[in-house]
């Protein structure tokens, strides 16, 4: 503040006018504020979506890997489907006399009393003789 006298006893005050006025550096001031401001947000913005991004990440590995053990649970399921049902078959064929008869024969090599088995090469089957 500047006091000016007058031609009078009383002085009086007077606001100081100078070149530089208080409104810039209030400018600036709010200026600075706002980037601070605006920094900060933007720095909790990228830590949030860098959590969710290893979240989306990490959810959609566990689902690939799911994925994976379904198609091959799949896999076997259809294998031991089809083990199942040539197992079934070969016991209602075992229930067969003459399928049990023949499997026996194969497999075991017996004959039945007066019967001579001739082994042949692997192209043609095994041949009986009955006398």
């Amino acid at each position: 503040m500047e006091v000016r006298k007058l031609n009078s006893n009383v002085s009086v005050l007077q606001p100081k006018q100078s070149n530089s006025s208080p409104k810039p550096s209030r400018d600036n001031y709010v200026k600075k504020i706002h980037r601070r401001r605006i920094v900060v947000i933007g720095v909790i913005f990228a830590v949030i979506v860098l959590v969710f991004g290893v979240q989306i990440v990490s959810a959609h590995n566990t689902y690939n890997n799911t994925m994976g053990q379904i198609e091959i649970s799949k896999v076997k399921l259809a294998k031991q489907k089809s083990t199942q049902s040539d197992l079934k078959l070969e016991v209602n064929q075992l229930h067969n006399t003459s399928y049990l008869e023949k499997y026996i024969r194969e497999k075991y090599m017996y004959s039945k009393p007066g019967e001579q088995i001739y082994n042949l090469p692997d192209d043609v089957k095994t041949t009986t003789i009955q006398k």
